[in-house]
C-alpha cells in the first residue's frame, strides 16, 4: 500500500478562532464550503466530519489515516490547517497529490464564507474532464471581470462580478502545456433550483467555449 504523501495546507482566514471551530464541525456549516454538491455529500460529511474524528476543542481534530485540522487562533483571525505528518521534502514534495490540493480548495472556500458571508444556502455546479492549463485558465476568462482569491501551482481561484467563487484545479502544473485531468467547482449561494440550472447551463456552455469539443465533460 503506498504511504500518503506528507503535506501541511494552512490559510488565514479573517475570523475568530470559535467561528472557525463552528465551521469546522458542524455538519450544516460544513455543507456550506466542503466539496460540491452530489448525492451523498452529507453521508460524506458525517463519515469524515463526525463518525471519524476526534475534536479537541478549539484547535485541532484528528481525522482518519493520520490527517490532522487545526484552528490556532491569531488574533481576530485564525489559521486553519491541514496536516499529513511527514517529511515535507524529497521527490514527491512538489507533485499533485488529490488529498492536499482538495483541502486547499476547501479551505479556500471556508474562507470565502467565513469572510464574505454570503446569503442563502450553498449550491454548486462542478465540471471536469481533461484540457491544458491554458485551457482551463480561458474558462475562467469566460467569466468577465474577476478579483483573484488564490493562486498556486495547481489551482487558481477567482470571484465573479457576482460574487460567485470559481475554484480551477489541474493535476498537472497550470503552465504545463499538455492535457490533463481538470475540474472547475463553481459556488453561489441563495439560488433556487431554477437558478441553479441557469447557472449550470451558463458553464456547460463557458467550457465549450473555451475547450475543443470532446474534452470536457459535466461531473
Amino acid at each position: 500500500m503506498t504511504e500518503p504523501k506528507p503535506f501541511r495546507v494552512e490559510v488565514v482566514v479573517a475570523a475568530d478562532q470559535q467561528t472557525v471551530w463552528s465551521a469546522l464541525t458542524e455538519p450544516e456549516l460544513i455543507g456550506q464550503w466542503f466539496g460540491w454538491d452530489f448525492e451523498g455529500l452529507a453521508e460524506e460529511i458525517r463519515h469524515i466530519f463526525v463518525d471519524h474524528a476526534d475534536a479537541y476543542p478549539p484547535e485541532r481534530i484528528a481525522l482518519e489515516a493520520g490527517q490532522e485540522l487545526q484552528a490556532e487562533a491569531d488574533g481576530e483571525r485564525t489559521r486553519v490547517r491541514a496536516v499529513m505528518p511527514g517529511a515535507l521534502d524529497g521527490e514527491l514534495a512538489d507533485g499533485y497529490d488529490g488529498l492536499e490540493e482538495g483541502w486547499r480548495t476547501f479551505f479556500e472556500q471556508l474562507r470565502y464564507l467565513l469572510e464574505r458571508r454570503p446569503a442563502g444556502q450553498r449550491r454548486t455546479v462542478r465540471l471536469a474532464g481533461r484540457a491544458t492549463g491554458k485551457q482551463l485558465l480561458a474558462v475562467l476568462d469566460e467569466a468577465g471581470p474577476t478579483q483573484e482569491w488564490h493562486d498556486s501551482r495547481f489551482q487558481r481561484i477567482v470571484v465573479d462580478a457576482e460574487g460567485r467563487l470559481l475554484a480551477a484545479m489541474a493535476e498537472s502544473p497550470l503552465t504545463d502545456e499538455a492535457a490533463g485531468p481538470v475540474s472547475l467547482v463553481v459556488s453561489a449561494y441563495g439560488l433556487d433550483d431554477a437558478g441553479l440550472d441557469r447557472l449550470r447551463a451558463e458553464w456547460t456552455r463557458r467550457w465549450r467555449a473555451a475547450v475543443p469539443a470532446g474534452e470536457l465533460d459535466p461531473a
